[in-house]
């Protein structure tokens, strides 16, 4: 009988993790069993658990009391099916869990993906319910694995925030900071606003010391700073923040030091997870947690079904092309590694320059 092992976290306390293992269920009809092949871990994934209630990240893969399961980006081969249009083979790039197998409800399926149709995920968003079937994957495609799996989603989401800003005119700025700018989410927004027509705002990144160098070394930023150098950048400059750290403190910098200037305040991320209490009302813009499904839909609604993600694959790949000189994969398999793993990511011990690339089958 198949086991299914997964990583789970406590949901109140992201420096506690476990590693469980428990038989794979009888599949019903309809149902496929996949193998877990490999999935990308980034900062990102910590934010999925930071936000995990309120967007609701923990419902995809649910766990029992307290634990859950983080969401991963990654590829999954069908070892089992029930499911005559998804035959044993078949693989998927789409969600997954940290675990060692999935099981799915194959639904709306189509030549080039399928959704995950079982009962407890229809109420989430789609664009996290849809898998991409890699049968028909051209080569160029086939060789960016890790690129797809840890740097595509992420620079969707850049990609995303970048059209969100276009579309409401920057809302008056003139200057973009990014907080974080160390973080893929992050250096991928610079890279799309540093090459937009026109250069429309000023991009700053924000990042600690230790990855100052990184960050100057894209190339993509007018100025960079780290965080205590925030307060020496012109307060009277009509000014946006994108957060990708969550860091009160920081976040409380950037509101107090440009006040009414601070015309959006944009919250993305979480890779300072640890500060990200005791915020409190701040002047300037109020801080807006940003849901990139909701300026899917619109751009859907715009530009036809699947358009903007369309581009948005476009412009990652892109990016990932001249990312990677600098980035290095690091292939980790096994439970406890890849628990090992989780616990450095949560910690903020993960240097940028990594991309971690994991198997627990």
């Amino acid at each position: 009988m198949t086991q299914i092992t997964e990583i789970q976290i406590q949901r109140a306390n992201l420096a506690e993790t476990r590693i469980v293992t428990r038989p794979a269920p009888a599949l019903a009809e309809g149902e496929v069993l996949a193998t877990v092949d490999t999935y990308a871990l980034t900062a990102n994934n910590v934010s999925y658990a930071v936000s995990g209630d309120m967007i609701g990240y923990w419902k995809f893969f649910p766990a029992e009391g307290d634990w859950g399961i983080i969401p991963v980006w990654g590829f999954a081969t069908v070892i089992e099916s029930r499911c005559p249009e998804v035959p044993v083979g078949d693989r998927v790039w789409g969600f997954l869990p940290m675990a060692s197998h999935v099981v799915m409800k194959p639904g709306d399926i189509r030549a080039s993906a399928y959704v995950d149709a079982v009962d407890h995920r229809q109420p989430l968003p789609e664009l996290y319910n849809r898998y991409q079937r890699t049968h028909a994957d051209p080569p160029a495609l086939q060789a960016m694995e890790a690129e797809r799996c840890a740097l595509f989603p992420l620079f969707t989401t850049s990609f995303v925030i970048a059209d969100f800003l276009s579309d409401n005119g920057w809302f008056g700025a003139k200057q973009v900071i990014i907080l974080s700018a160390s973080s893929k989410t992050g250096f991928g927004l610079a890279d799309l606003l540093h090459n937009a027509p026109g250069r429309p705002v000023r991009v700053v990144g924000a990042t600690s010391p230790a990855n100052r160098a990184f960050v100057e070394g894209l190339g993509t930023c007018d100025q960079v700073v780290v965080y205590d150098e925030i307060t020496s950048l012109d307060a009277s400059v009509p000014t946006i923040v994108v957060d990708m750290a969550g860091s009160a403190p920081i976040l409380t910098a950037v509101h107090n030091h440009f006040g009414a200037q601070l015309v959006y305040s944009c919250v993305v991320g979480a890779t300072h997870w640890t500060d990200r209490k005791g915020r409190g009302e701040l002047p300037g813009a109020k801080p807006t947690f940003f849901f990139a499904p909701g300026q899917i839909g619109k751009r859907e609604a715009d530009w036809g079904p699947g358009e903007i993600l369309r581009m948005a694959q476009a412009e990652g790949a892109r990016i990932a092309a001249g990312a990677m000189k600098t980035l290095r994969v690091e292939q980790i398999q096994g439970a406890e590694p890849a628990r090992a793993g989780l616990t450095e990511m949560v910690a903020g011990k993960v240097s940028p320059h990594r991309i971690l690339m994991l198997s627990l089958a």
